[in-house]
């Protein structure tokens, strides 16, 4: 039995997908319980086989949290899908996707519930902001319809194909009928919005509320700057496998393609897929050759 089961708690479970951030992770569950979102709603930790001591620090700090372990080869999608089977198997009514490194401000997640409560088969998600180095606070897309990335302003709802998996809630309808986000096809990117894009295909609603916020914490996506996985120190094909074929990377090349196909079709995401690749094979093969040539002619100049 749930061990929750007995706290009389709603059948509403936050999943948290975790590895290796302890101190991060910490601070999300100490904010839900200084918010009192862990008395009222089931808090899961999906921990993907942490060696920083994740799991046991919040077994003694927080022992209402419960923790589902991963193998180390969840990632992100498999970690919310194995969370989705979790929570589905003990009749959760809702699900709330949470990164460690979310902050819901107020009552956010409250809201996001009670949003979902009064209008059923709809998919919820709150405006998100990032902190400049000044200290001003800017909107951060979470959404999207077509190409077409946008945030909510305060006042505003405004309906969405997808959504970005930062802070999200999922009626169980939506698990109900189409499953759980697909984990082969999109490891670790793609995972949230493509499995939105799909319950809207599907009949679901999906909006953002800029009436309600969280904060992300940190650089957005650092990884989607495409000469961030260069380095002077790294050869051609190590930086070709950082970029194209590592998980942890947006430009995986079986999640581009699956993405391509999953949003415009076979004939049309295989052409667009190949459009694409060729670009970034180009702009990989210049930025080699960039820095290739710099390297060489410091070495020469310092000689």
């Amino acid at each position: 039995m749930d061990k929750n089961s007995l706290l009389g708690k709603e059948p509403v479970y936050i999943l948290i997908p975790v590895h290796n951030r302890r101190e991060t992770t910490l601070e999300c569950l100490k904010h839900l319980r200084q918010t009192g979102v862990s008395k009222k709603y089931h808090v899961v930790v999906i921990d993907d086989a942490s060696t920083d001591g994740t799991a046991e620090i919040i077994a003694e700090l927080y022992p209402d949290t419960l923790i589902v372990p991963g193998d180390g080869n969840l990632w992100w999608t498999g970690a919310i899908a194995l969370g989705m089977q979790y929570a589905a198997e003990r009749k959760a009514t809702h699900f709330i996707w949470l990164n460690d490194d979310c902050v819901p401000v107020g009552d956010t997640l409250f809201r996001i519930v009670d949003y979902m409560y009064c209008h059923p088969n709809t998919i919820v998600a709150p405006t998100c902001y990032v902190e400049t180095p000044e200290g001003r606070l800017v909107k951060q897309d979470n959404a999207f319809i077509g190409r077409r990335g946008f945030a909510a302003s305060p006042g505003e709802i405004l309906a969405a194909e997808g959504l970005s998996g930062w802070c999200v809630g999922i009626p169980a309808a939506v698990y109900q009928k189409i499953g759980v986000p697909d984990a082969k096809k999109f490891p670790h990117y793609s995972g949230d919005d493509t499995y939105i894009y799909r319950a809207t295909r599907a009949g679901f609603h999906a909006c953002v509320v800029g009436d309600i916020e969280v904060r992300l914490l940190g650089i957005v996506h650092p990884k989607l700057a495409f000469q961030n996985h260069f380095d002077a120190d790294f050869k051609p094909l190590s930086t070709f496998n950082s970029l194209f074929l590592s998980k942890r990377s947006p430009y995986l090349l079986t999640t581009k393609f699956h993405y391509f196909v999953e949003r415009y079709g076979i004939p049309a995401g295989v052409f667009l897929f190949a459009i694409k690749f060729f670009s970034w094979l180009f702009k990989w093969l210049y930025l080699e050759v960039s820095i290739n040539f710099n390297k060489h002619f410091i070495s020469r100049f310092q000689s």
